[in-house]
């Protein structure tokens, strides 16, 4: 993806021009501000629905955190994660330009599969990859009304997947959205955006709105050469939501479509003959990635009999995602003769069709919650073949459960009793029962002491168990010292095990913490907890790896040195266990009413049990050192004379191990510590401009190297943003 500086002009023009348009409106009839919430409703009054219900944050028996659109604003993120660095706890770590990192308490990857992500109560999960494309989740970030996070397990309600946490991304409603926002991002690196939403009323009754965002970035710097990186991007998005004026209930309808083009490179094994350096047995693959989708999502919900409160959401997600390249390791169905690498799409597309109903009564000391979910998903995924392959590539599937939700009062206004299950049959791993128990202990009016037992469960996906895949190559003479050097490949391959059905990754959690307001100025939050996990996703190397040795040798014969491989066999496993451990602890403390002081820190620990085999010791160290085991942040908010406002934030992390394409050990990445802040000044009532400076400290870092799929690692770079918002 070229970007040319006609192009490049071309949208900055586009992005102040429509800029200075609207300001010249600003002036214009519009009672809508910025949402500015005082410091007492900052500590005390932020509301979530993470329990299926609206309640407090001091209220709820488990490590919960919410980032109001306030605090979204005066972060300056232009991006989900970005924003998600400010909950104590979390991992979060840039890859490349649009490429994150993002899990709960470990087991940091790419594409976490132990964290369940939802947009207005809409799972954003990626059957193709098995986690979240956080590149394509490009909202308006104006638009945000909140994030609720959980961190720990809400399996008991939301199901599979969430089994260390759950984020929710709650955007505006329509009503709440009257008027127009314009906002246009610059900055360094090729970045720039402009989004927009529009609201107004039904001429029926009731309300709409309408919202956009368009960007674009240029590269990264590659870790290694210091050179730029292959992986700009760009995004679009536009929406619709709908609120119309019904007799009885309340209904929403929103519909998005987005698109997304990017880039990135992709280390492969490789077969010495197409390998880029003779020694690595690895090559460097650039692909061209292309995604795009849309999703429609309806709401209602309505008082029934007896007070009870009802609510039905029905959903369809529909997203297509291709990567193209040079695609091949060099083997292939003709083994043991090498595959030349020929350009492939790998990717596939998916549907999911989802209807949710939850009624909600409180009766006698009671609040009881129950609902029933039925999911049918259809795919079709398509891989090259090498290194990655499918057998079917297509699939259907229904996924249906129901769950219960008890809060019992068990003394008023000073302990309560939660129980409840999730009972679900998924269309991969079969049925799971998922409860959990927890007690709710407020010894005064702000302080709260709770516990947790939990059950979890995550479901394998189909290119996690059904997949074969290529993940290492090496010389064959380092395994048979007779094989002279360079003249025979050795690739290792895992691939599914005849006969044995994989099962559903098994989490225990037990989980406690202690919140206390001390006064309006002064708040404090800690969580301890411990988790056991077993079945976790893994592999081994078959006792007779190297079984097709004499057929390789007899290619060897036939065809000279580098034209043939032998294959090391392994298959996909998942009885890998390990346990987390960890607290956290957050510090909200108001020293003067312009100035406000966050603090977080925490500390994890993962250790898995190893069992001597190499493919399965290499998955235990990823997952004990792919997040980091201390992290720290101090924020600081000052509201300065003039409508100016300083936001400061520092944060910590110790450092990660990772592992690199065809490595015998972990490459260490080390601590770092940034630094960032954004000044900002209120022009008008309704116009903000402001100047954000990010990881202030030093010129350029590495925070994240995957490993599946191994991407080029690139680094993070110290970087200026300026952005101009106006509401009319």
């Amino acid at each position: 993806m070229k970007n040319t500086p006609t192009k490049r002009l071309g949208l900055w023009r586009w992005s102040w021009l429509a800029f200075a348009a609207q300001a010249a409106c600003a002036t214009a009839a519009s009672n809508d501000e910025f949402l500015d919430m005082s410091l007492e409703e900052l500590v005390d009054y932020r509301l979530m629905s993470m329990s299926r219900k609206e309640q407090r944050v001091a209220d709820m028996a488990a490590a919960a955190y919410v980032i109001s659109s306030e605090e979204i604003r005066r972060s300056g993120a232009q991006s989900i994660p970005e924003a998600l660095r400010q909950v104590p706890g979390l991992n979060v770590a840039q890859i490349s330009r649009s490429r994150w990192a993002v899990s709960s308490r470990g087991f940091n990857e790419r594409f976490s599969t132990k964290l369940l992500v939802q947009v207005d109560g809409r799972s954003i999960y990626s059957p193709l990859f098995s986690g979240v494309l956080w590149e394509t989740q490009d909202i308006v970030m104006e638009d945000i009304e909140r994030i609720e996070v959980i961190r720990g397990p809400g399996a008991a309600l939301w199901g599979t997947n969430a089994m260390n946490g759950v984020i929710n991304i709650v955007t505006r409603s329509a009503a709440a959205s009257q008027g127009s926002m314009l906002s246009a991002s610059l900055g360094s690196g090729g970045l720039a955006s402009v989004s927009m939403t529009h609201g107004g009323e039904l001429a029926q009754g009731g309300h709409y709105k309408v919202f956009g965002k368009t960007g674009r970035m240029d590269g990264s710097v590659a870790r290694d050469t210091g050179a730029p990186g292959e992986d700009q991007a760009r995004q679009q998005r536009l929406g619709i939501r709908i609120e119309p004026r019904l007799a009885l209930g309340q209904l929403s309808i929103k519909a998005e479509v987005y698109q997304d083009r990017s880039q990135d490179v992709w280390g492969m094994p490789s077969v010495r003959a197409f390998s880029v350096d003779q020694a690595s047995y690895s090559r460097d693959a650039l692909l061209s990635e292309k995604g795009q989708g849309m999703a429609l999502q309806a709401r209602y919900t309505w008082k029934g009999a007896r007070g009870a409160d009802n609510a039905l959401q029905a959903s369809i997600d529909h997203d297509r995602s291709d990567h193209t390249g040079l695609w091949g390791s060099g083997t292939g169905p003709g083994k043991p003769l090498v595959q030349t690498p020929a350009v492939m799409a790998m990717g596939g597309k998916k549907t999911d069709i989802d209807v949710d109903f939850q009624q909600r009564q409180v009766f006698g000391v009671h609040d009881f919650i129950w609902g029933l979910n039925l999911r049918h998903t259809s795919d079709h995924l398509i891989l090259p073949s090498s290194p990655y392959r499918l057998a079917d590539g297509q699939n259907q599937r229904v996924s249906y459960s129901a769950f219960v939700h008890d809060e019992i009062t068990l003394a008023p206004d000073s302990l309560k009793l939660i129980v409840g299950s999730k009972f679900e049959k998924d269309g991969l791993t079969g049925f799971n029962v998922q409860p959990n128990v927890r007690l709710l202990y407020t010894p005064a009016q702000h302080e709260v002491v709770w516990g947790a037992l939990s059950r979890s469960v995550r479901s394998l996906r189909r290119t996690e168990s059904q997949a074969t895949v290529d993940v290492s190559a090496q010389d064959a003479h380092e395994l048979n010292p007779a094989i002279p050097p360079g003249w025979l490949s050795a690739v290792t391959q895992v691939s599914p095990m005849a006969g044995a059905p994989m099962k559903a990754e098994e989490a225990l959690s037990l989980e406690a913490g202690w919140r206390k307001q001390f006064s309006n100025f002064l708040s404090v939050d800690t969580a301890l907890f411990v988790t056991d996990y077993q079945n976790l996703r893994g592999a081994r190397m078959l006792p007779n790896t190297a079984s097709g040795l004499p057929q390789a040798l007899a290619c060897l014969a036939a065809n000279g040195p580098g034209a043939c491989y032998v294959t090391l066999d392994a298959y996909n496993s998942n009885v890998d266990k390990a346990r987390s451990l960890g607290g956290e602890v957050a510090l909200e403390w108001h020293p003067r009413a312009w100035w406000k002081v966050q603090a977080h820190y925490s500390h994890l620990r993962v250790k898995a049990t190893r069992t001597g085999d190499m493919l399965g010791d290499i998955q235990v160290n990823a997952y004990e050192n792919s997040a980091p085991r201390h992290q720290f942040s101090l924020h600081n908010n000052f509201s300065l004379p003039h409508n100016l406002n300083l936001d400061v934030r520092l944060r910590y992390n110790s450092g990660t191990g990772h592992y690199t394409l065809n490595s015998e050990g972990l490459t260490m990445l080390p601590a770092y510590t940034g630094l960032d802040m954004r000044l900002a000044w209120k022009a008008g009532r309704h116009t903000e401009l402001s100047v954000l400076g990010r990881n202030l400290l030093k010129d350029r870092h590495t925070e994240f190297i995957n490993i599946f799929p191994m991407t080029r690692a690139y680094d993070v770079q110290r970087s200026v943003l300026v952005q101009a918002v106006t509401r009319f």
